[in-house]
């Protein structure tokens, strides 16, 4: 029988460990200290997990219980004895995942799900029924220990067996003793292996490994001198004969996910002139370090002896593996901890097997007929089941509680400004700890990679927005606006972590309301003046009706189409900018540019526009290598190449990073090739049709000026209130462990100012983006330690104001600066159009259209796939692309473009009076809610790092 990693035992039954609800006194939450370097806390906001991940439930511990007051796991490191020299070996760890022992240096490998043939949990149960438990011993001295073993482990049928273990830690000691000079530092790698050096000549014959090879360089040595430079096995010869190979002496790795662990050593193994097995089980009542039988270790609370002649059907170390796998598990943790009786562990073991999904033996020869996604949408069933039955005191259900106190609300009579006063009162005891709390190393990592994700959506918006309001909002003026509009927002919001910047929304509007001022003769700037005013009094409105729950009504259906609409004007954005520099640089035949070139004199060059192929070739090239340098470094930071930091960086600065390399290669290779710039001007409002800083009306308003602003900036409030609401509601999720709150209510009227200002001095608007405001909270995320192969659990956020004000005074500085550089306007297209397909990704309409390319037993387990026919399905997705059509073309008339905030209140209308009388309503809770059952998703989620916009359905 073979053990170890999963897939080794093709033609055994084997187990996947699960939780068990028995047990209700077991109370396991990982606790540790924060990341210690400030680029650790954004550079390990993502966590790699194994394919198949078991929740780790959390339960209330017994005030009686006897173990430490802080909760902890219990790992279990296993050791086997050597059958020839009783040398021990550690063979794996295990904190609910196993880590095999793996390499010629015995090095700990991925944590994976441990898979143990059934038989050998039968032969567990048979061996410790009969166990020997010491449940309270006090460790005074490894004499005394040794001492206790020999005099107190008595067993009739095997005589002398407290000394027969005394002698394995014994032999144990000696083995360490016996190894510890080649344990030393040397002074250099050259008196290490000099022939000459009588320490190098005593060491049995052992050459080392290069001393240059990390990790058993001598470098590692100082902090761990306990780890010596393990022999060669490359069939190096020295002289006639291969080198001789000293036994590997295991050294174990401190457990350094969470110094509170409690640790426990188990060895399992046979030891002549014993004929039965035995398991002797020590729990001492203080954690101790026993450093003469296991280096580098603490806290080590058990000790177990698994022991006995030698076995035919099974092996001592599934034996070990398999006990090990109970003993970590959290349900079982109350069991070790007291060790009442011999019944009790065998009780425990039939429990972990209760909850154990079991796999039909039999050899496998598809890896296909074992899906790992069944197998752990099983064993989260297991756990969702058991975590029903537990009560936590300590633990409060938000999402339930927030419906509650919803509902209360609307039952209290009706009160003006009820919720901006909630607000102000329950944040105005934050607002100096705002200040305080900014003051940490770890903001300036977290001002740089936000400058770094909003600067380039701002210089794409402002290129596209001074395009479409024939310069008039331009660049310049979008950094000038966001740098402005974020620093009243960090001063003024009650959520300052959401980041104010342009967004498609607002971009799509601006330019839908330039359009049609300038067909109707109306000056722009002075519209968006009184739309400015008129928005401010229409905030403070809604603020003082609490219009904020409205928000309830915008449902994934709405927002699917909403996303969509917005990445297909991105798109269109994209193709426009291809189509307008292919016609001022056509791709003709040599005759066509022979007749150009020829009716150009010398003295008319100047005036002659001749088309440059190579320009449009060039900058659609550039457009392809942005798309696919900011694509592959995705990749990359979702793969296994590189290590976490620089996979990290790739997800965070793609986008600049493909800004750069296209800039960069531009600059050194074609520079004299004339490419479209995106350049920020030295001042702002140069194409303004006056001077001065401030948007001054030359007359009185006209009424038709006062009409169409009045509609605007009731059309611009349903942007703003959507744009706001949701990034509040998404930083405000349990999950995210916000624990100053927001302000639903106080921050529309902040919006409602911040737009103001905007108006008066003639900026583009701005308001909270969800991609960047989830980037910049989840960048101020401190993570728990976790033990490996469980997701790492959010410690708590850096609530604070600075790091906002920072990024927005260097966004104005660059833009007060910035004019010395001229990025080709190709890359910064390129990005754009990637952003909008990323922009889809996570979308139900999306998912729902994939479904229908594929064959029925591939379409995965969602739930609307098991309430109605498949064709209901599509009939629902056909009703929203109809809908997501209709508003792009509505969107290029005159009128449609300006009315494209309507289409969310008419797509919410449609959904609660429309849809319900086509499906029934059942299916259209499925339909238009999480889909919790797509292991697809949960997989990517899983093994991939979080992606802002993948997980923000609103556009950016």
């Amino acid at each position: 029988m073979s053990n170890g990693s999963p897939g080794r035992h093709s033609n055994k039954a084997f187990s996947i460990g699960s939780d068990d609800g028995e047990n209700e006194n077991v109370f396991v939450e990982e606790t540790s200290t924060p990341p210690k370097t400030p680029l650790g806390t954004l550079l390990t906001n993502c966590t790699e997990q194994s394919p198949l991940i078991l929740p780790m439930p959390t339960r209330p511990r017994l005030e009686d219980s006897p173990v430490a007051e802080h909760d902890h796991h219990i790992v279990v490191d296993v050791f086997t004895v050597n059958n020839d020299d009783g040398t021990w070996k550690q063979a794996s760890r295990f904190a609910r995942y196993e880590e095999d022992c793996e390499g010629f240096d015995n090095h700990l490998g991925r944590p994976h799900v441990p898979c143990i043939p059934m038989g050998t949990y039968d032969a567990l149960k048979m061996v410790t029924a009969k166990s020997i438990l010491f449940p309270k011993v006090q460790y005074e001295s490894l004499d005394e220990f040794v001492n206790f073993l020999e005099t107190k482990i008595v067993d009739p049928d095997v005589p002398k067996l407290g000394e027969k273990i005394a002698k394995l830690i014994n032999d144990r000691i000696a083995e360490i003793e016996k190894m510890r000079p080649l344990h030393q530092r040397n002074s250099s790698s050259t008196q290490s292996l000099d022939a000459s050096n009588p320490q190098t000549i005593s060491t049995v014959g052992i050459f080392p490994r290069s001393l240059l090879s990390a990790p058993n360089n001598l470098g590692s040595l100082a902090h761990h001198p306990m780890r010596r430079l393990p022999t060669s096995h490359s069939g190096l010869r020295f002289g006639s004969s291969f080198l001789p190979q000293q036994p590997v002496v295991s050294q174990l790795e401190p457990v350094i996910w969470d110094e509170d662990n409690e640790i426990s050593m188990l060895v399992a193994g046979e030891i002549p002139h014993v004929n039965v097995c035995r398991f002797i089980a020590i729990r001492f009542v203080e954690t101790t370090a026993m450093e003469k039988i296991f280096p580098n270790m603490t806290n080590v609370r058990h000790l177990f002896f698994l022991i006995g002649p030698a076995l035919e059907n099974v092996t001592y170390l599934d034996l070990g593996r398999a006990l090990a796998s109970v003993v970590s598990n959290p349900p079982a943790t109350t069991t070790f901890d007291q060790l009442k009786s011999p019944d009790s562990i065998t009780k425990a073991i039939e429990r972990f097997l209760a909850g154990t999904v079991v796999i039909a033996p039999g050899r496998i020869d598809n890896k296909n007929l074992v899906r790992s996604d069944l197998i752990r949408k099983l064993v989260n069933m297991q756990g969702e089941k058991t975590e029903t039955k537990i009560v936590h005191p300590k633990d409060v259900d938000v999402e339930r509680n927030a419906t509650k106190k919803a509902e209360e609300a609307e039952d209290k009579p009706f009160r003006l400004f009820s919720g901006v006063t909630s607000d102000l009162r329950n944040r105005a005891k934050h607002y100096f700890s705002d200040y305080r709390d900014g003051f940490n190393i770890s903001i300036f990592t977290v001002v740089f990679y936000m400058f770094c994700v909003t600067v380039v959506p701002t210089l794409t918006f402002g290129a596209i927005m001074g395009a479409g309001t024939s310069g008039l909002l331009a660049v310049k003026e979008c950094l000038v606006s966001q740098a402005l509009s974020g620093l009243i927002w960090s001063v003024l919001s009650c959520q300052p972590l959401l980041v104010m910047s342009p967004t498609g929304p607002f971009l799509v509007f601006e330019k839908a309301l330039f359009k049609f001022t300038d067909q109707n003769d109306m000056d722009f700037l002075e519209v968006r003046f009184y739309t400015g005013i008129f928005l401010f009094f229409i905030s403070i409105v809604g603020a003082a009706t609490n219009c904020a729950h409205l928000i309830h009504y915008v449902t994934i259906y709405t927002e699917d189409i909403f996303c969509a609409l917005i990445s297909l004007i991105f798109f269109s954005e994209v193709v426009e900018f291809i189509h307008l520099q292919e016609e001022h640089n056509s791709i003709e035949n040599l005759k066509y540019y022979i007749e150009n070139a020829a009716n150009c004199t010398v003295t008319e060059v100047k005036d002659c526009a001749l088309s440059r192929p190579n320009t449009f070739l060039l900058q659609l090239i550039m457009v392809v290598v942005s798309i696919a340098i900011f694509h592959y470094l995705r990749q990359v930071s979702r793969s296994t190449f590189f290590g976490r930091t620089f996979r990290n960086l790739c997800k965070n600065f793609g986008g600049i990073f493909a800004v750069i390399a296209v800039s960069i290669a531009y600059r050194i290779l074609f520079q004299n090739v004339g490419v479209a710039v995106v350049d920020i001007p030295v001042a702002v409002g140069q194409s303004r049709p006056f001077d001065g800083i401030f948007v001054i009306p030359s007359a009185p308003p006209t009424a038709s000026t006062l009409t169409i602003a009045l509609i605007s900036s009731i059309l611009l409030f349903v942007l703003i209130f959507v744009e706001t609401e949701i990034p509040e509601q998404m930083a405000l999720r349990e999950g995210r462990k916000l624990k100053k709150g927001g302000g639903l209510h106080w921050d529309l009227i902040v919006v409602g100012f911040c737009t103001l200002v905007s108006s008066v001095l003639g900026l583009p608007w701005m308001c909270p983006a969800a991609v960047q405001s989830l980037a910049h909270i989840t960048s101020l995320t401190e993570y728990k330690k976790s033990a490996p192969g469980v997701p790492s659990r959010i410690s708590h956020v850096i609530e604070q104001r600075v790091s906002g004000m920072v990024t927005y005074l260097l966004l104005g500085t660059f833009a007060i600066l910035g004019h010395f550089l001229a990025i080709p306007a190709a890359t910064i297209f390129g990005v754009f159009f990637y952003l909008g397909v990323r922009n889809l990704e996570g979308s139900k309409m999306i998912l729902r259209l994939k479904l229908c390319f594929l064959p029925s037993k591939y379409r995965g387990s969602h739930k609307f796939l098991e309430i109605a026919p498949f064709y209901t399905i599509q009939i629902y997705t056909v009703i929203q692309y109809l809908i997501a059509g209709a508003m792009f073309a509505a969107k290029s008339s005159k009128i449609g473009g300006l009315l494209f905030p309507l289409f969310i209140v008419s797509n919410a209308i449609f959904v609660k009076h429309g849809l319900s009388v086509i499906f029934d309503k059942e299916l259209l809770e499925a339909l238009d809610s999480e889909d919790h059952d797509n292991d697809d998703a949960d997989r990517d989620n899983e093994e991939n790092p979080e992606d802002f916009y993948q997980n923000t359905r609103i556009p950016v």
